[in-house]
């Protein structure tokens, strides 16, 4: 394997597309964002990152007020497993949107091409253990090229991008460098039914020696890939821990004792949401559950509760 190096191929392309204590109840008015602009949609580039052999795109937005010497906010979205970056920055999911009005740099990683994928498909996946030490490397990549400021690294991550996610809040070297995350579904632990002696494997912070960083973590109670109430998926193949089971893992993980009602004028009435959170540090879990949600990424602004929660949540 050649050594991967920090020299970055660019192109441009133009493509369509709490208070400190988190409050008892809710974060507060949020800001309002706009459509993404032709202009903004211009300004998304894509460049080449060689990592352990392999050349990997990673597109990016750089908002139109950034100016070198005045540090940023970065925030990584990971897209889910069989998909691109592209559903990431498309302008429903609303994080370029965001990136734009609030001033961070927005990176959008492409997992690594499915062994199984015709030629030149856009069919990627996380679960390769390389890319922990390859968010790590993009981490430092937009550091060394942009005015990054460090205390306030973000990941963002759906399905399989969100158990990346997770994965990097359990491992001791990069959640030292992360401040929250924020997912939408995504497995933290389950067991093969073929055969039925196939061990559990959890993705526990706890007991990895993961550095404790804030979580927003988002479930479809439609979700028929992965169930809320935990057990067995549509096909049968595994079973998977419920969704309060991994929320209660984050507690755990952060001593989020406190605990109470969570609301936002952006989430739908609908939604069942608790905030917990450690009374110490501040630092939060907040637990949403969309009961007519499906393996989705939402239709309502969940992005902008995504902001919200970043801002307030202590910093790295």
């Amino acid at each position: 394997m050649r050594k991967d190096h920090n020299k970055l191929a660019h192109r441009w392309l133009g493509l369509s597309l709490a208070s400190a204590m988190l409050g008892p109840t809710m974060f507060g008015s949020p800001s309002e964002a706009h459509p993404m602009t032709l202009t903004q949609q211009a300004m998304i580039q894509t460049i080449t990152v060689p990592y352990e052999g392999v050349d990997r795109s990673v597109s990016l937005y750089v908002p139109t007020g950034y100016r070198a010497g005045t540090a940023v906010p970065l925030v990584f979205a990971l897209h889910g497993g069989g998909g691109d970056a592209s559903i990431m920055y498309a302008p429903d999911h609303r994080i370029v949107e965001y990136a734009e009005r609030e001033g961070f740099i927005a990176v959008f990683p492409n997992g690594l091409p499915r062994p199984d994928a015709p030629p030149n498909s856009t069919n990627y996946y996380w679960h390769d253990p390389v890319n922990i030490g390859y968010m790590n490397h993009l981490i430092d990549l937009m550091i060394a090229r942009y005015t990054v400021d460090t205390h306030r690294i973000y990941f963002i991550g759906f399905s399989g991008g969100a158990q990346l996610s997770y994965k990097l809040a359990a491992d001791p070297q990069i959640s030292a460098r992360i401040a929250a995350i924020a997912t939408a579904a995504g497995s933290i632990g389950s067991k093969f039914t073929d055969p039925p002696t196939s061990p559990w494997e959890i993705i526990d912070p706890s007991a990895s020696g993961g550095r404790p960083l804030s979580a927003l973590l988002l479930q479809g109670g439609n979700d028929r890939k992965l169930p809320a109430e935990g057990g067995f998926p549509e096909d049968y193949n595994e079973i998977q821990l419920s969704f309060q089971v991994k929320v209660d893992i984050f507690r755990l993980f952060l001593g989020a004792t406190m605990s109470s009602r969570f609301t936002h004028p952006l989430l739908p009435s609908r939604a069942q949401a608790m905030a917990y959170t450690n009374p110490t540090t501040r630092q939060a879990v907040i637990s949403i559950l969309d009961p007519v949600l499906g393996h989705a990424w939402p239709d309502w602004n969940y992005m902008g509760i995504i902001w919200d929660f970043f801002q307030r949540v202590p910093t790295r």
